[in-house]
């Protein structure tokens, strides 16, 4: 009886001891920094960006409209004011044709998108496309409403950080950033 209670006077002795240290190393909240703020004020001009897309398309094209145009110069705009900042685009299609044409023309979307950018100065390694086809549809049905939704380019920024290898959108390099902002949207 004198050996229990020895025994369950240790354990109760450790596992004071135990939360003792526990809550006394418990950190302090730190301070955001100057460059967290910048990173946060980043991330909501990134996020309200993203808000504005994402790029459609008419049926069967990889044409720009007016406002895919619009949209793509402010993107191009936030990425001269933040060097650092890398775009990934994903093009879509909607669920008619095949699998192999859908991601060609997802593919020939993204490109679409890329020349654009290309074209107002943006560096092509600041740029990433990925083709993912009729694979990740916005919305789910099978009627004009629904197919418009499908047939578009979503972009996601990417800013140094955080090694990320895979993003909702598909892969990109080892030493690959951390997302940021995304119009990419899950289907349920």
């Amino acid at each position: 009886m004198k050996k229990i209670v020895i025994a369950l006077t240790n354990i109760v002795f450790v596992v004071a001891l135990a939360h003792t240290t526990a809550c006394s190393s418990t950190k302090a909240a730190r301070k955001p920094s100057a460059e967290d703020a910048a990173r946060q004020a980043l991330v909501r001009e990134l996020n309200a960006l993203v808000a504005q897309g994402p790029l459609h398309f008419e049926t069967d094209t990889d044409v720009l409209t007016d406002e895919s145009q619009v949209l793509l110069q402010r993107v191009a705009a936030q990425m001269h004011r933040v060097p650092k900042v890398r775009v990934m685009i994903g093009g879509h299609a909607d669920e008619r044709g095949d699998s192999a044409y859908n991601l060609a023309l997802g593919e020939r979307r993204g490109m679409t998108a890329q020349e654009y950018l290309l074209r107002l100065g943006i560096p092509r390694q600041r740029i990433h496309i990925v083709s993912l086809g009729e694979e990740q549809p916005v919305a789910m049905g099978h009627a004009e409403d629904s197919w418009s939704q499908n047939r578009r380019d979503e972009f996601t920024f990417l800013l140094p950080g955080e090694n990320r290898s895979v993003l909702n959108i598909g892969a990109i390099d080892e030493d690959a950033s951390d997302l940021i902002a995304s119009t990419t949207f899950v289907a349920e």
